[in-house]
Formats: structure tokens, C-alpha cells, sequence
């Protein structure tokens, strides 16, 4: 199979298991009313332009309650803030590093998608969950692994559980980092350029919601 063949079916296999094990997407077209896909974009709209978890006050708590239901956001364990994937409002092992601000990702595809998402590069920065050696991953503003970089780590996505219901709890823990030299112990992982290919892929939702 040709190389750029290959590159494709791992880019196509990963954004559809991403789609079946966090529906997201098709839950905000087909289940959320009205009022929760415009409450949906307006805590996204937030994040986008303060950087920062918003807080529940101020949102519709009806909406609010079925997005919750949807898997379409979370709050924090004190429920203070709101978290919109990529979004995280928690502290976590993979820190995104921007000019002005350092957000936080709960997945290696939520990490790659930031950037893009923000229009800024950023410095990716976790460790190798089975090494423990510290990885780190330059990203333009287009959401595009630094070439010199493209070597420095891949993306694993490991079944967590069986029967996922939350995407921060049951699917994002298995989609991170890893060293390039233990790929064997993988039977499912990208290149970090593959890895970006479905982040852009899967979020293209959020940025088709902001048009008329």
C-alpha cells in the first residue's frame, strides 16, 4: 500500500472512531434544541475570546443541563466552570503554552486543536505516559506540528472503556502522546502531522456553527 494511501486510512479509521466513541457532533445537530445549540456556542465564543472557563452563571441552566446530558460540555469537580472540548477548566498532564496565556487539554487531540482554534502557536508540553520522559511540540498558528518537531512524538489512542458514555472520563484519557521508539506497544497511532489531520477534521463542526 502506498504511503500516502496508508496515511489516509489511519487519518480516516481515527476520525471514525473518534466520531462513534464521541458523538458530538451529531448530537448537537440532531438532539439539542435551539436554545442549547446557541447557549453551546456561546460558552465556546468565551473561552475563544478570554481564554478562560467561564462560569455557569449567566448561561441558561436549562440548556446547560442537556448539554451536560449531550456529553456537549462539562463543569469542573467544584462546578465553577464550564469545559467545552478542546476546552479543558481543570489543570492537567498536558499543558498548552500560548504568548499570553497557558491552557490545559485532557487529550492529544484537544492539545493540537487549541492553536487552530485560537489562531496562535503554542508549545505543546506533557510526558510519555509509558516513559515518563517529557515531550514537547511546537504548533503553529494553523494547527501544524512544527516539521522539526514531526519526530518527537505520535499519537496512541488506547480503548479505556468499553462502553464510553463521557468523552473527559472514558475517551480522552487513551488519546495521548507517546515516544516514537515505543510505536510497537500501539496497535492504533498517527504521526503527529496524521494526529492533526483529525483533530482539524473532527472540531470542523464548531467552526461551521459560527456560520449564518
Amino acid at each position: 500500500m502506498p504511503e500516502t494511501q496508508a496515511n489516509l486510512t489511519r487519518i480516516l479509521a481515527a476520525l471514525k472512531g473518534l466520531h462513534r466513541a464521541f458523538p458530538i457532533e451529531q448530537r448537537l445537530k440532531t438532539q439539542a434544541c435551539d436554545n442549547s445549540r446557541e447557549t453551546y456556542l456561546a460558552a465556546l465564543m468565551r473561552w475563544m475570546r478570554t481564554s478562560s472557563a467561564p462560569a455557569p452563571a449567566g448561561f441558561d441552566a436549562e440548556a446547560l443541563e442537556e448539554l451536560m446530558a449531550l456529553d456537549a460540555l462539562y463543569f469542573s469537580e467544584d462546578e465553577q466552570a464550564i469545559g467545552v472540548p478542546p476546552f479543558c477548566p481543570v489543570e492537567t498532564d498536558i499543558a498548552v503554552h500560548f504568548p499570553h496565556e497557558k491552557l490545559h487539554a485532557v487529550s492529544a487531540i484537544d492539545a493540537l486543536a487549541l492553536p487552530r482554534i485560537l489562531n496562535s502557536a503554542a508549545t505543546i508540553e506533557t510526558f510519555c505516559p509509558v516513559s515518563g520522559q517529557p515531550i514537547q511540540i511546537r504548533v503553529d498558528a494553523q494547527g501544524a506540528p512544527f516539521e522539526s518537531d514531526q519526530d518527537k512524538a505520535i499519537v496512541v489512542f488506547r480503548k479505556i472503556s468499553v462502553d464510553p458514555k463521557h468523552y473527559v472520563a472514558d475517551v480522552a484519557p487513551g488519546i495521548r502522546f507517546v515516544h516514537p521508539a515505543l510505536a510497537s506497544q500501539f496497535p492504533q497511532q498517527l504521526t503527529l502531522a496524521e494526529a492533526a489531520a483529525v483533530t482539524h477534521g473532527f472540531y470542523a463542526f464548531q467552526r461551521k456553527m459560527f456560520q449564518p
